[in-house]
């Protein structure tokens, strides 16, 4: 299958395709006497599992260790599981982090709500910053 075949049956860019060619994700496509990149099944199957475990959050050094578990013959579930639970562990500490900044946020919008009823309106987001700005200064 031809590159561009490979990325529409996966659903990723031709330029993604070669980016993980380039960064050893993927092996390196045999080429047609053209030029052409040449695709297999297990090529296509490679694609379609970084595309899945991308979407877990996994990163790319993160999913090179994980194709090197893939080939091998036997695979072990623990080192995968424990990786999901590590990814897990990380994506509630993100999630306590994002709530901990809606609460800044809204608690801020509020602050320049209450302002903006005053006739001489002062950001007090602005003043805040320049007020630790001078701190810093000295």
């Amino acid at each position: 299958m031809q590159i561009g075949i490979v990325a529409k049956k996966i659903g990723l860019s031709v330029d993604a395709i070669r980016f993980y060619e380039r960064n050893s994700l993927l092996p390196r496509a045999a080429r047609t006497q053209g030029g052409f990149r040449r695709y297999g099944e297990s090529d296509v199957e490679t694609l379609a599992f970084i595309r899945r475990v991308q979407r877990l959050g996994f990163k790319l050094s993160e999913i090179r260790s994980l194709l090197k578990l893939r080939g091998n013959r036997v695979q072990p579930c623990a080192p995968v599981r424990r990786r999901l639970q590590e990814k897990l562990v990380d994506v509630r500490r993100r999630l306590t982090d994002l709530q901990k900044l809606e609460r800044e946020l809204r608690l801020a919008l509020r602050s320049c709500n209450k302002e903006l009823r005053k006739r001489s309106a002062h950001c007090p987001i602005l003043r805040g910053t320049n007020a630790r700005k001078r701190e810093s200064a000295q």
